[in-house]
């Protein structure tokens, strides 16, 4: 699978260009606790935290994760 491919597929499978925690860690078949691992270590995925305070929810663009799958020759769930 290509690039836009990947993309349609999470795109259409979750309705949005930003995933939750949880959904990311669904496409990437890893556990939430090792995304959140990953984002204290700068490690990696982009994210967007969505608000200023300390609890603000964050979201990883799918064009990350996507990046993340081929640059690791990933396999993501469908």
């Amino acid at each position: 699978m290509d690039k836009q491919e990947i993309r349609n597929l999470i795109y259409k499978k979750y309705g949005t260009f930003l995933l939750s925690r949880q959904q990311t860690a669904e496409v990437l078949n890893k556990s939430v606790a090792t995304i959140d691992r990953w984002k204290k270590q700068g490690l990696h995925l982009e994210y967007k935290k969505l608000g200023k305070s300390k609890n603000a929810t964050i979201e990883y663009p799918i064009d990350s994760v996507v990046n993340y799958i081929l640059n690791n020759n990933q396999k993501i769930v469908e």
